[in-house]
């Protein structure tokens, strides 16, 4: 993936962060709803980058007695220029205000990827935000950046049961 790739997919990850941001200030409301704490099952969608692939994928986030830590075991399903199956065990840190169930995460994650019958091991560097699109579901936006022989680049949405 290029610069030009990878700044753009950020320029998006911020644009729509924002306008959730804005969205939410903006709206009148009586009480305000509660956040969903990003703790369980979850499934993501979304695109990857060198390769270019379609990519699926379910997750588990555990760590409701770490604080702002999260343990985020997770399995990715890439199709598209080659098929790839990607296992990651994702360590976040958390800044999300609870009452609005927005904010922001990063960290990083030990990937082993299999590529059509090859395996690979390497890092992935995790930035996100959680987004309240969906009452009483986490729904996060996130980029994944690889680091040695694992797919470059990922932009991912999910969905927290």
């Amino acid at each position: 993936m290029t610069m030009k790739h990878r700044g753009a997919a950020v320029l998006l990850l911020a644009a729509l962060s924002a306008s959730s941001l804005a969205a939410q200030a903006t709206a009148p409301s009586a009480e305000a709803p509660k956040g969903h704490s990003g703790l369980g099952f979850g499934l993501k969608a979304g695109i990857g980058f060198n390769p270019t692939q379609f990519v699926v994928g379910a997750q588990y986030s555990l760590g409701k007695g770490l604080g702002i830590f999260r343990i985020v075991p997770n399995v990715h399903l890439g199709f598209g220029d080659g098929t790839s199956v990607d296992f990651n065990l994702d360590f976040l840190a958390r800044v999300i205000a609870e009452d609005a169930g927005f904010g922001f995460y990063a960290g990083a994650a030990p990937t082993f990827t299999t590529w059509d019958g090859s395996s690979d091991f390497g890092f992935t560097v995790v930035a996100g935000t959680q987004l309240p699109i969906l009452k009483g579901h986490a729904t996060n936006l996130e980029a994944r950046f690889g680091i040695g022989d694992v797919p470059e680049f990922r932009i991912l949405a999910a969905i927290v049961f």
